[in-house]
């Protein structure tokens, strides 16, 4: 090979290699910036040009968007729960059967899927739920914001929004709003046979447990009156306690004076028994009592006076208070002691009573039987009146209930809608892409020229 051939053969081998594309990579790169340079003001209003046309693009987007702030308007709901003290979850705003019912009162069955109207809300806390690092806020309002995007033919994202809070609204009220276990309760189901005390016993039960209920409804609200059936929860407290001072103190009285069992010789060994155990209970009970009383005779009497220690308010400033001193509790606990034992003698006293008129009383068979008829009416009238409270306290939660959740519309602020965020950084994107495509036609118009 020539000398000659050698050096072009060198010469190609170099134009050709990484340092030539490096280096006309950094000319074409420097020509571009020049560029850019030599243009800036046409670049920047280039720029502010496609800042304005995103914004532009999400005004006319956020014309579709509805929004609504949901408030919490009960008194556990700072705490994160329910009224009926479960766990509050806001994301059940688009939970399945929320959503269907929304659905069905759009008149959208078989337009729209569950996921995708799903798709279309957003929820979140109008408050950060951090506020201090370390302690987390439990927010008690949410935003709801409803896009239809073009999903939802005929329908407007404000009329859709309006529908999904009077869906969520009921499913909220009929899932937290009623707790109404304790008016369920059923007799037929506990099986207690037919030993005719313990149904009794039963009857009573379940009667305390309405007028306990009854009472604490009107504590809440006194003056509230069913609309339909006009009663009040002072007259259906009445009702209760008539039932168990007179209906079943009548009862009790017939079957106790007729010595009426369904087998006589268990229930007398069941309540002898009983007996048994309460003695034993009531011995402890005064055991403990006298060694209160003998501890208390002992005690120095130079400790039974007051007792002072210093004591910060909440000013800070010092005072002197009062504290309990060992005999005080002695004392406190002696008269619980005193307490339990007189139950257990009242226990006592009345099996005794039960045990001496099972053996003395024979009952007919015709007094059985008026027995039995009288214990089904008691059944049916406390059922009775179970219903009637359930229907008035639906009524009442029904009532109550509308002021645990309002909404209130919210408007969507210009700056909210044009996003200058996003609109920047979209604009920012978009002229690095037109940047890079005018050093790549750089690039290889300067390798053609070669």
């Amino acid at each position: 090979m020539s000398e000659e051939k050698h050096i072009n053969l060198k010469r190609v081998l170099h134009d050709s290699g990484p340092s030539h594309f490096l280096g006309k990579g950094t000319t074409s790169l420097r020509k571009s910036f020049g560029f850019v340079w030599k243009n800036k003001y046409a670049v920047f209003l280039c720029f502010l040009l496609m800042c304005l046309l995103m914004n532009l693009f999400f005004y006319i987007r956020s014309l579709s968007t509805a929004s609504t702030i949901v408030s919490l308007d009960y008194e556990s709901a700072s705490k994160g729960l329910t009224p009926s003290q479960t766990r509050f979850n806001i994301s059940q705003v688009v939970s399945a059967e929320v959503l269907e019912r929304l659905i069905d009162y759009a008149g959208l069955e078989g337009e729209i899927g569950v996921e995708d109207l799903r798709n279309c809300i957003s929820v979140k806390a109008t408050h950060n739920r951090n506020i201090s690092g370390k302690v987390n806020y439990i927010s008690t309002s949410y935003n709801i914001n409803f896009t239809n995007a073009n999903k939802i033919p005929k329908r407007s994202a404000e009329a859709m929004l309006s529908l999904l809070c009077k869906a969520y609204r009921e499913y909220f009220i009929e899932h937290y709003g009623f707790n109404h276990s304790i008016l369920s309760f059923d007799i037929d189901s506990l099986k207690f046979g037919n030993e005719y005390l313990m149904t009794v016993d039963l009857l009573k039960l379940k009667c305390s447990q309405l007028e306990k209920y009854v009472q604490l409804r009107k504590r809440e609200n006194k003056n509230y009156q069913d609309s339909e059936t006009g009663l009040t929860f002072s007259a259906l407290e009445q009702r209760v306690t008539n039932f168990n001072a007179y209906s079943l103190s009548r009862l009790r009285s017939y079957v106790i004076e007729n010595g009426i069992a369904s087998e006589k010789t268990d229930l007398i060994s069941m309540l002898d028994y009983k007996n048994r155990m309460d003695r034993i209970a009531y011995d402890k009970f005064m055991a403990a009592y006298d060694e209160d009383n003998k501890g208390i005779q002992m005690y120095d009497s130079a400790m039974s006076a007051i007792v002072m220690i210093p004591t910060e308010d909440k000013t800070s400033k010092y005072y002197m208070s009062r504290t309990k001193t060992g005999m005080d509790n002695m004392a406190i606990h002696a008269d619980g002691q005193l307490v339990g034992a007189t139950e257990k003698q009242d226990s006592i006293e009345y099996n005794t009573y039960l045990i001496g008129k099972m053996r003395s009383a024979h009952p007919l068979e015709s007094q059985r039987k008026k027995a039995d008829e009288m214990i089904l009416q008691m059944q049916t009238a406390l059922e009775s009146l179970a219903s009637d409270i359930r229907k008035m306290d639906n009524s009442y939660t029904q009532y109550k209930a509308r002021n645990y959740l309002s909404f209130r519309s919210r408007y969507i602020h210009f700056i909210e809608r044009i996003d200058i965020f996003s609109s920047v950084l979209g604009a920012f994107v978009l002229m690095a892409g037109l940047f890079t495509l005018m050093f790549l036609c750089e690039f290889i118009r300067s390798e053609k020229k070669r």
